[in-house]
């Protein structure tokens, strides 16, 4: 099973009014996160590593960043991460950014999962932040 431990996760939300919807409402921002993780725990896949090869050993291809504000089973997928190359050990700092996405005012729950090459994820709730949109 995938493991991945409460983590420190930043976000910062960047607001770009020139992208604005018609709804004063619902804005476009852009959603920056930054956390750590231990590679140790499920190390990264190798660049050469496909769906059908080492099905017995778990390695993580990707992170993927939530919205979990209405809960885990409902999620909107905000952006994926690449794993950083040659990560072994406990990686601190990787980040990403998502496109410019819609999002109401009020708090929204961001989480990180790490995912494996079957697509398995660990557990939402282990990486999370609160953002607050203002009006």
């Amino acid at each position: 099973m995938m493991t991945m431990k409460r983590c420190l996760l930043g976000a910062i939300i960047l607001i770009n009014p020139l992208f604005a919807h018609a709804n004063p409402r619902a804005r476009k921002h852009l959603i920056t996160v930054k956390f750590d993780y231990d590679f140790r725990l499920t190390p990264a896949c190798t660049s050469d590593a496909t769906k059908d090869a080492d099905t017995k050993k778990d390695c993580v291809k990707e992170f993927v960043v939530y919205d979990i504000s209405v809960g885990a089973s409902m999620r909107t997928k905000l952006a994926t991460i690449p794993v950083p190359v040659g990560a072994k050990s406990l990686t601190k700092g990787i980040s990403g950014k998502s496109p410019l996405l819609s999002f109401a005012p009020g708090k929204h729950i961001i989480a990180v999962v790490a995912r494996t090459l079957d697509g398995k994820e660990s557990d939402p709730y282990k990486c999370t932040t609160l953002l607050k949109i203002r009006k």
